[in-house]
């Protein structure tokens, strides 16, 4: 699947390599939908699964799609850095203007119970901001895409946050138990806001941006590969996605980790951080 490097002459400000921001479309487009069909392959088989750690189950799948990831993409754009779930981190990426982050399959226990709730997710990251995302979810046939600038699609269609406004009437994408716990919350959920799990937290972040859900709040750590793609489509279609501190994410850097992640529409936006930051200052009080 090489491509020809574009022959435009001087690199533009924008670009800074010898491809054009359409080839990097084209190509990223490409990938995607194939480790999607690879993915596929091995669903629903008896395949080979073990534990990276402790509940962190990795199978054949992850590995297969993994590869074909890293080996398609960086042959094809020989000087841009890498960063996956299933591969082992290496310092050269933080030299690195353009990155790929890519999590071959996220939502693996999903992908492993036969779920539909996982995708692949590739992003490119250029000075430490996604530029190009796509996320595919193929059972679902749902194949989330944004260009930064260009506003998200979803099968090719243009998406949108919904016009949400009032917490009380919001879908939450989420662990319904974990907004009933009224000792970790000082500022309770409302009682009538619907929540529903999924175990892809960029699939929980996809389906804000085109209007299935409302908010996603998780104060559990995230990975640069669990959120890159996500982050560009639900900010281009319209939607926001910080830290539990409010504070929006930085890609690639050494520690690829973010510590708690707040997506909604912007108008239901303050009415999440009434209810996270006082729940994050709690919880750091009583480790003290």
């Amino acid at each position: 699947m090489k491509t020809a490097p574009a022959k435009t002459g001087a690199l533009s400000n924008d670009d800074r390599s010898p491809w054009g921001r359409d080839d990097d479309i084209k190509l990223i487009k490409q990938v995607t939908h194939e480790a999607g069909r690879i993915a596929l392959s091995y669903f629903t088989r008896d395949i080979h699964v073990w534990e990276k750690s402790p509940n962190n189950p990795v199978s054949e799948a992850d590995i297969a799609v993994d590869d074909f990831l890293r080996t398609t993409l960086m042959q094809n754009r020989t000087g841009y850095g890498w960063l996956s779930e299933e591969t082992e981190d290496q310092p050269e990426r933080l030299r690195c203007g353009r990155l790929w982050i890519v999590d071959p399959i996220d939502g693996t226990r999903a992908y492993l119970a036969g779920g539909d709730d996982w995708g692949i997710s590739v992003a490119l990251v250029q000075d430490q901001k996604p530029i190009i995302a796509a996320f595919y979810a193929p059972v679902k046939d749902a194949f989330y895409f944004a260009e930064v600038g260009k506003g998200a699609t979803k099968n090719g269609t243009p998406i949108s946050t919904s016009a949400c406004m009032d917490l009380s009437s919001a879908r939450m994408m989420g662990d319904p138990a974990a907004f009933k716990a009224s000792d970790f919350w000082p500022v309770a959920w409302p009682k009538s806001m619907t929540a529903e799990q999924a175990n892809s937290i960029a699939l929980r972040i996809c389906q804000i941006a085109d209007a299935q859900f409302d908010c996603c709040v998780t104060l559990r750590p995230k990975n640069d590969w669990d959120v890159a793609a996500a982050d560009l489509i639900l900010s281009e279609a319209g939607g926001k996605l910080t830290t539990g501190d409010g504070v929006g994410l930085i890609f690639n850097r050494k520690k690829p980790l973010h510590k708690h992640i707040v997506a909604g529409t912007t108008p239901i936006f303050p009415a999440l951080m009434e209810r996270v930051e006082p729940a994050i200052e709690q919880w750091r009080a009583r480790q003290k």
